[in-house]
């Protein structure tokens, strides 16, 4: 039976995808884009002294795999245009790993008219779905660099055909990968690229090997083996060495399993040190370079010595100018200040009045109520006692609202999170408001699911929903319909609470959540509601890590869309 065959073709996977760390076309895309590489092709590999030459230092560090020295020289170039500095600075954010970013970046850029920069993110998108293994997408960004009316590269149509024959060996369509990877050879052996013929006869060996071929698998890992005698590319020769020894214990050969083992463990004790003397070759560069650096910063120090001088001679007009500015800067300070105190005054007198409006309604009804109760005591006192109760709750939920509010105003409300479930907490809301519902024979449904659980606050929630809920019936007229919904939004999940009520016109839309703007609109029984409950609604829903939006519902109403952080416990 054979063994560890996912391990063994990952081996080998490493020199078939054309990961950032390896993709020798994105390098050498940045080479062909530096001048000074063209004048002195033989100084492409070599750093050079002055921050004029930061840009070829930044490509020169890129492929030395010195990304830190890289990223210092890009941040230092002041010559370079910004859209090929930012696609440099993408490309070392993917090579160090944020590959979500950088992909952003790339999709923002599929439009541009320069062609050069097209295929560059095309190519180059097409390896980041690759790396996620998104083959389909990687493919048709693959596809789109090829249609880019450039000429290409050997470099370019290799790589992209090597990762297209690893999404056939992947989707298990050997032939036409094997179809691919032979015209790689083909075309390799032309250009006399030894290198690329390794990883290729290595790549053909590790689709064999898939289809349970192993003798065809050996013959080609025996190729890339006698083929990779002469380079100097150690990891490669590691990869090709551990293949044949996987391949020998498949194949129950333990002798040259052994051997391969061993000259594998000695390629791989090579490459490590190899490594380190790269790392220390790496760091007597820096140093040389420092010591340049500081030459040329001594000199520059001395030539500035002079312009030192007559700074200083300037440096007295300066502090008159400073201490002038200063005081303007104190002046500017006290405005905003006085311009803040504006603003809150403005706001408590909206509050003021407000409350004022909200609370002379009830309470002028009530009195009417109680009047008309003395004058006239008969059956009409029972109808009178609901709209009491009526009344009673609605200045409850005023008052209730008020103090919230002004709570969440002065930082004195108390916020405790947990996950509590959201479906039982809305069950609990609609029993509140079930007489209300009643009484206007709204349609009432709620379709969330019971697994669903939200992080919060519970109790700030319960008000989030209430005030939500007792607007939906305001403004629902008698037969008319709420209904409570969710959906999964990404990490969120969204609450829509629909009513086929009277709709909130568009210009109070754009206002709904400013305490300064008049909102005063009237309900389905003639009463104005002034919008305070929205406003605490939406400084609720903040407190609790959420959002808010309120839109108009094109089937008539409105639809309010409150999103919090959730789990599903199904």
């Amino acid at each position: 039976m054979k063994i560890s065959k996912f391990y063994f073709l990952s081996c080998a996977i490493l020199f078939s995808v054309s990961v950032f760390t390896q993709n020798t076309y994105s390098e050498t895309w940045f080479v062909n884009c530096c001048e000074y590489c063209k004048e002195n092709p033989n100084d492409q590999g070599k750093i050079q002294t002055g921050n004029e030459y930061a840009w070829h230092n930044a490509h020169v560090s890129l492929l030395k795999r010195n990304y830190k020295r890289a990223k210092k020289y890009i941040l230092e170039d002041r010559e370079t245009n910004d859209s090929l500095k930012q696609l440099f600075e993408n490309h070392l954010l993917y090579t160090l790993g944020v590959e979500e970013e950088a992909k952003r970046y790339l999709l923002s850029l599929r439009n541009t008219s320069n062609l050069n920069i097209k295929q560059f993110v095309f190519k180059n998108l097409g390896t980041c779905y690759l790396r996620k293994q998104e083959y389909d997408s990687a493919n048709f960004y693959f596809e789109e660099a090829l249609k880019v009316p450039l000429q290409h590269s050997y470099q370019f149509k290799t790589e992209i055909a090597e990762n297209q024959a690893y999404i056939l060996v992947f989707k298990k369509q050997y032939a036409q990968a094997n179809e691919i990877y032979q015209e790689i050879v083909k075309t390799s052996k032309k250009k006399l690229d030894t290198h690329q013929i390794v990883k290729t006869y290595s790549n053909i060996g590790n689709s064999y090997f898939e289809q349970y071929k192993d003798e065809l698998a050996k013959t080609y890992f025996d190729s890339a083996y006698v083929f990779s005698k002469p380079l100097k590319d150690l990891e490669l020769k590691s990869t090709i060495a551990y293949n044949l020894y996987l391949l020998a214990e498949v194949s129950k050969t333990h002798e040259s399993a052994i051997q391969y083992f061993k000259e594998y463990t000695m390629l791989n004790d090579s490459l490590q040190k190899q490594n380190m003397l790269w790392q220390v070759a790496q760091e007597k560069e820096a140093f040389n370079i420092a010591q340049k650096q500081a030459e040329l910063d001594l000199k520059t120090a001395q030539r500035n010595l002079f312009m030192v001088i007559s700074v200083g001679i300037l440096l007295v007009l300066l502090i008159g100018f400073i201490f002038y500015r200063k005081l303007i800067k104190q002046n500017k300070k006290i405005k905003k200040l006085n311009h803040e105190l504006n603003e809150t005054n403005t706001v408590k007198n909206q509050l003021f009045t407000i409350i004022a409006h909200d609370l002379r309604s009830p309470v002028a009804r009530l009195k009417q109520l109680f009047q008309l109760r003395t004058i006239k005591q008969d059956a009409d006192g029972v109808l009178s006692d609901k709209k009491v109760s009526k009344i009673v709750d609605s200045l409850s939920l005023l008052l209730d609202n008020l103090l919230s509010w002004s709570l969440s105003q002065s930082d004195l409300l108390m916020v405790q999170k947990e996950w509590f479930p959201l479906w039982q907490i809305i069950h609990q809301i609609e029993l509140q408001y079930q007489s209300l519902i009643d009484e206007k024979s709204i349609q009432f449904s709620v379709d969330i699911q019971k697994t669903i659980l939200v992080y919060g606050d519970m109790e700030i929630f319960k008000i989030v929903i209430r005030n939500c809920l007792d607007n939906a019936i305001k403004f629902t007229p008698k037969n008319g319909k709420i209904v409570i919904s969710g959906t999964v939004n990404n990490e969120s999940f969204a609450v829509y609470i629909t009513d086929s009520g009277i709709g909130i016109p568009e210009k109070v839309l754009k206002t709904i959540f400013d305490i300064k703007n008049n909102k005063s609109q009237e309900d389905t029984t003639g009463r104005k509601s002034s919008g305070l409950g929205l406003m605490l609604t939406k400084s609720m829903i903040q407190l609790n890590g959420g959002s808010i939006q309120i839109k108009s519902n094109p089937k008539g109403g409105t639809i309010v869309n409150i999103s919090l952080p959730y789990k599903n416990v199904a």
